[in-house]
């Protein structure tokens, strides 16, 4: 028989790691002097070498509080990427992940072409150098295409736009066409957005002596978020309680543009929540929109695969039958029938 366990024995370890405090929670604490910290110089022109050796390195964080697979990301992150060469993860925490690249095409892609997204949560990525602690690094911010709508001709300037994106995010790029001259009053900005903030839903000019213009933001590609806090992240039946009266909604499917990544949802799913497992992590353009094809294109193709197995295994039935038939027809008639 085994021997059984002292009662607290198993849960000892996991209580003495819970409680354990952060280094910078010892930091503040201690009352440390010069002499209690020892260290090692290293000279400038060392620490560039090794900067050399640590190339194409990011951090990624998914903006949850739900547990989740760091394999089942790991997989949906590279699949989402396609790298042209292998990108290795080492786990920094349970939701905190190294990533490296191995060529300048690839880490650009993992850093610059997102937003990127798995199970319906934004992944937060940050370039690396790796000159402080990766548990150190803040990441806060995630790439979204956002478009301004309603722009009068007046204030239709890339100068104008700019400051007029920065109340919406850090900008950037503008793109004043827009997806095209054909395709709607408003123009594009690219920025990364604060996930402690709630999303921007309008902004505004306000001439000098004249009336405020106010126009409409709409996001092309963003994780769920909440109808009433609009902080991403959560959806509004995880906010709080998650009793909330209708009045209390602020945020809503308005906020989406219309986008093949959005249409789904603005034409049936819930609102803050983007529809369907396929759109987890998929592969996108570099103007952040998802293209999403790419996924469903497997799934589609590996569908057909067993429809058109099946079909031949039909048909080869159907042909047996047809025979068999053909058989019975011809002994009905008497054909090389023994008496």
């Amino acid at each position: 028989m085994a021997a059984t366990k002292e009662k607290g024995e198993a849960s000892g370890t996991a209580d003495q790691t819970a409680k354990e405090p952060t280094l910078e929670e010892l930091l503040c604490k201690l009352n440390l002097k010069g002499e209690d910290i020892a260290g090692l110089f290293v000279a400038k022109e060392e620490v560039e070498i090794l900067k050399e050796e640590v190339k194409w390195v990011a951090v990624i964080r998914l903006l949850t509080t739900k547990p989740f697979s760091g394999t089942s990301l790991k997989k949906t992150m590279k699949f989402a990427w396609a790298p042209a060469q292998e990108v290795s993860f080492r786990d920094v925490d349970e939701n905190r992940f190294l990533v490296q690249a191995n060529c300048l095409g690839d880490w650009k892609r993992i850093t610059e072409q997102g937003p990127w997204i798995f199970r319906d949560h934004g992944v937060l990525v940050e370039k690396y150098d790796g000159s402080c602690r990766a548990a150190a690094v803040e990441l806060n911010r995630i790439h979204a295409w956002v478009q301004i709508h309603d722009i009068p001709e007046l204030y239709r300037k890339k100068k104008l736009i700019h400051g007029l994106a920065e109340n919406i995010g850090e900008v950037v790029a503008v793109d004043m066409n827009g997806m095209g001259l054909e395709s709607g009053d408003f123009v594009r900005a690219r920025v990364w957005l604060d996930v402690r903030k709630c999303l921007t839903r309008f902004v505004s000019f306000k001439p000098e002596g004249g009336t405020q213009v106010i126009m409409r933001v709409k996001y092309e590609k963003i994780p769920c978020f909440c109808a009433v806090c609009g902080f991403l992240g959560h959806v509004q039946e995880e906010c709080g309680s998650g009793e909330h009266a209708p009045s209390a909604v602020g945020f809503g499917k308005w906020l989406l543009a219309d986008t093949a990544w959005n249409r789904a949802q603005v034409h049936g799913s819930p609102a803050g929540r983007p529809s369907g497992r396929d759109r987890q992590g998929t592969r996108e353009d570099m103007s952040g929109r998802g293209a999403g094809s790419a996924g469903r294109g497997v799934g589609r193709g590996s569908h057909m695969g067993g429809r058109g197995h099946g079909q031949e295994v039909v048909a080869s039935e159907n042909r047996k039958r047809s025979s068999k038939d053909a058989r019975l027809e011809s002994l009905a008639k008497g054909e090389g029938i023994r008496t």
